[in-house]
């Protein structure tokens, strides 16, 4: 497996923050300084697909196309951590006052479709925290929406957890058993985080505007010691 190293440059934070907390979501728009390298580089390599078995049937590649960037961050320098730790900063204002964990890499969730679904069908609800634990000791989730379109979101969900099945289907029903709470609007270039025992998934107002091109969100994961 060839590892690709990220260019730790291209993801410079701009000093231009003015975050915002809004109902539970820090909120930070200009995230990055120069945002289109991130976008171009996205644009011009491959899209592995994700969670994909060619063993088993799966819909990703057919009905739609689930793809996962991962780039290595072999070692990060000053500057990175000094960025990263500017982000936790702000997050110690209204979630745990301690350290946290994340992984180094740089990773992207990337989505296509070439059929314009219905959009009662979303991405499958799921945690990626415990459910029993407080909000300022869950894991904490930082998306960065980094595609164009600036459709949709991410939704957050009211409703009994179910065992997630992406392998099987990346889409579901939501409607059929979860009560839609708010939607996290898309922003090219905008941060949020948020407490990630929350049930959530990625939200497409419209699936026609990724027929022919990606939508694109960094993900990061914080873990409080």
């Amino acid at each position: 497996m060839t590892r690709i190293y990220a260019n730790e440059e291209m993801y410079r934070q701009s000093e231009k923050w003015s975050p915002v907390m809004d109902n539970g979501v820090l909120i930070i728009d200009d995230f990055y300084e120069n945002p289109d390298e991130i976008y171009d580089m996205l644009e011009n390599r491959p899209l592995p697909l994700w969670k994909y078995n060619p063993e088993r049937k799966s819909p990703n590649g057919d009905d739609y196309f689930d793809c996962r960037v991962v780039d290595m961050n072999g070692h990060p320098s000053r500057i990175y951590y000094r960025d990263m730790q500017r982000i936790l900063d702000i997050c110690r204002r209204y979630w745990h006052k301690g350290d946290y964990d994340w992984n180094t890499h740089y990773e992207f969730n990337c989505f296509s479709s070439p059929n314009v679904f219905d959009k009662s069908m979303q991405h499958y609800p799921h945690i990626d925290s415990a459910l029993d634990v407080p909000d300022n000791m869950a894991t904490l989730n930082m998306l960065v929406y980094m595609d164009k379109e600036e459709d949709g979101g991410t939704a957050i969900y009211g409703g009994e957890w179910i065992t997630n099945r992406e392998e099987e289907g990346l889409l579901y029903p939501v409607e059929d058993r979860f009560k839609l709470e708010r939607v996290i609007p898309a922003k090219y270039n905008r941060c949020v985080i948020f407490p990630g025992n929350q049930m959530h998934g990625a939200y497409i107002e419209d699936y026609s505007k990724y027929v022919e091109k990606f939508r694109y969100t960094q993900v990061i994961f914080f873990h409080p010691r």
